[in-house]
């Protein structure tokens, strides 16, 4: 029920090469039959309602302003009665402030007077903000659960109990259990909400405050409703779960960097075996680039790693194991013939490499300014060239912070940090120079 593609950034490497990178795109589709199979779904809508939850986040109209907590409570109140859930779907409602407490358990989606009067009742608390402890009693809801499982974190600050979080986040990630991060606002602690995301194969969302007028990739805070319905149904979609890759490499090839670069970009943490994949959903699946080291090898035809990938599709109570997957390379002396590079993967390499140049720009913006306009300017060039317009446009009004010597604002670097990760595309072609096809490939 799952299908497997696999392609080499070029077909020749060069012989006599020491430390040469080999990249290898891994594309993995539901086939027909699993698409079909929608399993129940399983989501725990874990919710900050600490005091800073009030403040006022959407622009003055004729209607009152609206704060962060009005949005939330509008957002769940929008998924129960968007038709979108079936009755075997569950949801949960935990709040955390002080102290965390569950105000559903995990309830039918065909309950709404329930679920809705406990999402009203995320009004009734105000405090401090301890997200781990609220992660926990969102884990534990859905710890063992069968369907897909998606946890939705909704937060607008820093936590008093960030280590509380670190290992709660890796039992996530342990557990399958991908997170959907909902930063809101510009005090966010942006590392830690991607290194949540990364470790669980899920998605940050960024949300700004409707007065900064936010501009894609920022989500305003008046059209949080809508986004969260979004990744909503995208969650139902996920019909392909618990992916996990195993991978074997001959002697003196190593492994250095899995990346997931479609639908989202996120790093897949190679501290175990077998490494965890996350969920695929959609015709498009998911793709993920695989960086290895290569050793000097003679001319010759020789294989330099072998791939396991284990799945299961809850919708068809089924799980299931692909054939093991070989990746062969062919070594040449010839030079002409092993700079004949494949631009389909080298799109995904570029685009992966545009989110080290945003956080490179990110931290040389806080001391040297003009460095940091050369690195954002690259980078701006590589999405430009990948027919990126999203991030285009978004590095082109960092770029003209910086110009105004004003530096990058909080939120800007927050929307390109996040932008990295949820903005990709698919291109036709990317013409490279020798001098990149040298710095990347290590010839």
């Amino acid at each position: 029920m799952l299908t497997a593609h696999l392609q080499l950034h070029r077909d020749h490497l060069l012989a006599h090469q020491e430390q040469q990178k080999l990249f290898v795109l891994l594309t993995l589709k539901p086939d027909e039959s699993a698409l079909k199979a929608r399993a129940p779904l399983r989501v725990a809508f874990v919710v900050d309602t600490s005091g800073s939850m009030r403040e006022g986040v959407t622009a003055p109209e004729a209607s009152k302003v609206r704060n962060k907590m009005d949005l939330v409570i509008e957002s769940l109140q929008n998924i129960l009665t968007s038709g979108l859930l079936i009755p075997e779907d569950q949801l949960s409602i935990v709040q955390f402030d002080d102290r965390a407490s569950v105000l559903a358990g995990l309830t039918s989606g065909q309950q709404r007077v329930k679920l809705l009067a406990a999402a009203e009742r995320l009004e009734w608390h105000f405090g401090g903000t301890h997200m781990g402890a609220g992660m926990t009693l969102g884990r534990e809801l859905l710890q063992n659960q069968s369907g897909v499982t998606r946890m939705v974190l909704l937060t607008d600050g820093q936590t008093e109990d960030e280590n509380l979080v670190q290992s709660e986040t890796r039992l996530l990630a342990e557990q399958h259990i991908p997170v959907t991060t909902v930063g809101v606002g510009d005090e966010v602690n942006t590392e830690l909400l991607i290194s949540i995301t990364d470790q669980t194969q899920g998605k940050p969302m960024d949300v700004v405050p409707d007065h900064q007028h936010p501009q894609p990739p920022a989500v305003r805070a008046s059209d949080l409703p809508a986004a969260l319905l979004g990744d909503l149904r995208q969650s139902v979609s996920e019909v392909v779960t618990q992916v996990n890759l195993s991978v074997k490499t001959v002697r003196e090839v190593t492994l250095g960097r899995i990346t997931r670069v479609f639908p989202t970009q996120t790093e897949v943490d190679l501290s175990k075996q077998p490494f965890a994949l996350g969920n695929l959903g959609g015709q498009g699946g998911a793709s993920f680039i695989l960086e290895f080291t290569l050793p000097a090898r003679p001319p010759a035809r020789i294989r330099l790693a072998q791939l396991g990938i284990t799945y299961q599709v809850p919708g068809a109570q089924f799980t299931g194991e692909l054939p093991p997957i070989d990746v062969v390379a062919e070594f040449t002396s010839q030079e002409e013939v092993a700079g004949k590079l494949k631009p389909e993967v080298m799109q995904f390499v570029q685009q992966r490499n545009v989110e080290g140049l945003l956080s490179q720009a990110i931290h040389e913006s806080q001391s040297n300014p003009e460095q940091a306009q050369k690195t954002l300017q690259l980078a701006r060039e590589v999405t430009k060239r990948l027919g990126n317009h999203t991030m285009t446009q978004a590095l082109d009004r960092a770029l003209q912070e910086l110009g105004a010597g004003q530096g990058l604002t909080a939120s800007t670097s927050k929307t390109l940090r996040i932008g990295a990760k949820t903005q990709t595309v698919k291109s036709a072609d990317i013409p490279l120079s020798d001098e990149e096809i040298r710095r990347i490939s290590g010839t």
